[in-house]
């Protein structure tokens, strides 16, 4: 029974590993990968690269918890195995920021640094302390803790307090953080399929044979402000500070209401305005607030339409969102067995539920493989592409 732990923790560790190098090769090497979510990936791939050196030495010094190889172990489970619930936290935080604090992809790239020190920079103060813990009576902390070198049973409080703890505090924020913001991607991915919809009626162009005797208007157009807009683009996209879209910037959308008004216009100018109506289309769309925006010109580039932009910026941030929660997924696969195995250890002391224990060898080593699927998934077409770019 023993040796099965050992079979289950390398078999998930290897393919783990593999994922892991999947990773943090396509990324280094294309930029095609560089999105912010990508870039989250890439930091958990490191430390689910760490886990698996643990986890691949499965058993191997459980029986001497004074080694040198026993307490390296513990320390890298201790540390690096839990930095994947954080990292799926840290892109539930990137969705808040982004949808409450009008982040954009410069201020989530800076939050980058803060997230690092909290998923490796506080889990290493903790697991460098345990190695030096020792008493008389419990022994050192790290030491048999069945399927590898961790934190012993004698101890086993401390597992739930600096180990399945935080981890739990993670997933139950990530879990409202998605509640939250996930109404609101709903209603903001409603109303722009609506506006999709309603926004393609353009009116037919004046036949040419009619034009001199075509009776003209002259157009008024006047733009309100509409209220606030949620800026949507930052987290599906890869932008630097200098990036826009057709001059336009993302960074602050506001929405505006037009209305149209009409008079008759005279006579001496009916003839040319006549002709401009037939090669020339009235396109209103939301501009940033102080700035106006004119009538298309023949013969200059056509621009999108904010419409257009606000549209495929709402997409790539409901990819984002989509993607995080199939994260969100591969979490509570991992840790909701593991979980219950711990549960029943302190409910039952000294027992073993072996059906848990196997469950807990083989999806905790998985992290990096889980990740890595995901990340192929839905960077398929920089996938395709990465032979070109390398």
């Amino acid at each position: 029974e023993l040796n099965v732990f050992t079979v289950l923790e390398r078999a998930a560790s290897v393919a783990s590993l593999l994922g892991c190098v999947v990773i943090i090769v396509t990324f280094s090497f294309s930029k095609s990968f560089h999105k912010p979510i990508n870039r989250l990936v890439f930091y958990a791939s490191l430390g689910n690269a760490m886990t698996n050196v643990a986890t691949l030495m499965a058993r191997t010094y459980v029986g001497d918890s004074g080694s040198a190889g026993c307490q390296l172990q513990g320390f890298l489970i201790q540390m690096f195995m839990p930095a994947d619930a954080f990292w799926t936290l840290a892109m539930a935080v990137n969705v808040y920021l982004t949808f409450y604090r009008k982040y954009d992809a410069q201020k989530l790239r800076r939050m980058e640094i803060p997230y690092l020190l909290s998923c490796y920079g506080l889990p290493f103060i903790i697991a460098i302390t345990y190695i030096f813990v020792q008493t008389p009576s419990k022994g050192r902390m790290y030491g048999n803790a069945t399927i590898w070198c961790w934190i012993q049973q004698s101890w086993d409080v401390w597992r739930i307090a600096t180990f399945y703890g935080p981890v739990w505090v993670a997933i139950v924020a990530t879990f409202f953080i998605y509640i939250r913001a996930g109404r609101e991607i709903y209603r903001k991915h409603q109303q722009l399929k609506d506006l999709n919809y309603t926004s393609h009626y353009e009116p037919e162009p004046l036949p040419m044979n009619e034009v001199a005797n075509s009776k003209t208007t002259e157009v008024s157009v006047t733009v309100t402000s509409a209220g606030e807009a949620i800026d949507l683009a930052p987290l599906g996209i890869n932008m630097n500070k200098h990036d826009s879209i057709s001059g336009h910037s993302l960074g602050d959308p506001s929405p505006y209401s037009v209305s149209i008004s009409a008079k008759p216009q005279p006579a001496a100018e009916s003839s040319t305005a006549a002709a401009a109506a037939n090669t020339s289309r009235v396109s209103t769309y939301g501009a940033q607030q102080g700035q106006g925006q004119g009538f298309q010109m023949p013969g200059l580039p056509k621009l999108p339409s904010r419409r257009k932009i606000t549209l495929d910026a709402h997409n790539a941030a409901w990819s984002y969102t989509k993607v995080a929660l199939l994260f969100f997924t591969a979490m509570l696969v991992t840790w909701i067995p593991s979980s219950l195995n711990r549960l029943f250890s302190l409910a039952e002391a000294g027992q073993i539920n072996l059906p848990l224990e196997y469950m807990s060898a083989f999806v905790l080593p998985l992290q990096g493989f889980w990740n890595a699927v995901i990340y192929v998934i839905t960077s398929w077409k920089a996938c395709k592409s990465f032979p070109d770019d390398v």
